[in-house]
């Protein structure tokens, strides 16, 4: 266990990782999302960045120009600007290691390892570390050195082949879900990782990528491959084994979508007010299944007499699943949001924008709490936390293999 992790006693309402300290030596937005989900449960995130910034910060959007992918990112966490391509650098870097949990890196396959950064480099004297490696293919298999992205992770485990329209136009889905997920899977590895640290077993490497990411939620595609034998392709809005499961258009032009199951088709078709109870075609969810264009048509027919919100209405009160497809300025509004507090605007903590906050709520977990480092402000603090004196401090950052945010000497050190 870290020197980080030691506590004197739980504290009433403890986070569920306070005490944890983690090493973030990510960019983009895989690696990133994973260790802002461990800040937002309560651990210490200690960003380490380029001496000249993570790249992300020169991503300046609106009027403001202000880095708000950067903002919404890196929330909570601390920054280290350090120059790990000097030895002075990394010598930094593992003195950190150290002193932490857990460290999380999406480098290109070997790339820290050439650094002497590597898992294999750190465990000898850090032997509970729990250490993360995201990338586009995992550390190995013929495909570890080929950069993987967002995009071609969702081309490349089928999810691409079965997004888009009935008609075979193909379409990614609109979130990242490849980065995303792939931090998500990162986050739940290092929590089970942990879970085995703190019982005195040793730390792990973590090997998650997007590519299985995307592959390892083809639950349904490979059920109906397997069934079938046909490969599955594109249906919309549409479900791969139930109907009606898919998006309509009323008669104010909003669109709702619905799913209903055998349990809600009688309560359905009596707010409709339609009898489908004598065509052999829809009686069973998979006949309906197998005969959806032409209960859809009949559907979108009788969904075109009434404004979207009169549907939703009835179909609540009856107990079908039944929502708005709303865009995402009428998410951000949207009371239900609100009331769980998943879009947090709050011009001290976090600026003039909106925070997206983990969909985790629970006493444990703090969530969005802070805004994002600038570039170095935890530098020095961090540098004395080793033990590192004023007059080094100063030399590393005159050298720069170290950034201050301040200043360029302790006497002005941020933190």
């Amino acid at each position: 266990m870290s020197e980080a992790s030691v506590t004197t006693g739980p504290p009433a309402r403890q986070h569920f990782l306070s005490g944890v300290r983690v090493l973030d030596i990510t960019g983009a937005l895989a690696g990133p999302y994973c260790t802002t989900i461990l800040s937002d449960l309560g651990a210490e995130v200690i960003k380490v960045e380029p001496v000249d910034g993570d790249s992300l910060r020169r991503r300046l959007v609106g009027p403001e120009q202000r880095p708000l992918p950067f903002d919404l990112i890196h929330r909570n966490k601390r920054s280290l600007a350090v120059d790990i391509k000097t030895e002075r650098g990394r010598h930094l870097v593992r003195a950190l290691a150290r002193r932490s949990d857990v460290l999380v890196e999406n480098f290109r396959v070997g790339a820290l390892a050439r650094q002497g950064l590597s898992y294999e480099d750190l465990k000898g004297d850090c032997p509970d570390l729990v250490y993360c490696s995201i990338s586009g293919f995992g550390q190995f298999g013929p495909m570890r050195d080929a950069k993987g992205i967002d995009l071609v992770a969702q081309a490349y485990g089928g999810l691409l082949s079965v997004t888009g329209s009935t008609s075979g136009e193909l379409a990614k889905a609109g979130y990242p879900i490849g980065d995303l997920g792939t931090g998500m899977w990162g986050a739940i590895g290092v929590l089970a990782a942990l879970h085995r640290a703190r019982a005195g077993l040793g730390g792990a490497h973590i090997d998650v990528s997007l590519a299985d990411t995307i592959a390892g939620w083809s639950l349904w595609e490979v059920a109906d491959f397997a069934g079938t034998g046909e490969p599955p392709g594109p249906l919309g809005t549409a479900h791969r084994l139930t109907a009606p499961y898919e998006a309509f258009t009323c008669g104010d032009d909003e669109v709702l979508v619905i799913g209903v199951t055998e349990r809600s088709w009688r309560a359905f078709c009596g707010v409709l007010d339609i009898d489908l109870s004598g065509d052999e075609r829809f009686r069973g969810e998979y006949a309906r299944f197998v005969h959806r264009e032409q209960l859809a048509r009949l559907l979108q027919a009788r969904f075109r007499t009434a404004p979207r919100d009169i549907w939703i209405e009835r179909l609540r009160e009856a107990g079908v699943p039944c929502g708005p497809v709303n865009t995402v300025p009428q998410m951000l509004d949207d009371s239900q949001y609100a009331a769980r507090e998943m879009f947090p605007s709050d011009v001290e903590r976090f600026g003039h924008h909106r925070m997206v906050n983990t969909p985790l709520i629970a006493d444990g977990a703090p969530r969005a709490h802070r805004k994002a480092p600038e570039l170095g402000q935890d530098t020095v603090a961090l540098l004395a936390e080793l033990g590192i004196g004023d007059h080094e401090i100063r030399a590393l950052v005159r050298d720069r293999v170290v950034g201050d945010a301040a200043a360029s000497t302790p006497d002005t050190k941020a933190g």
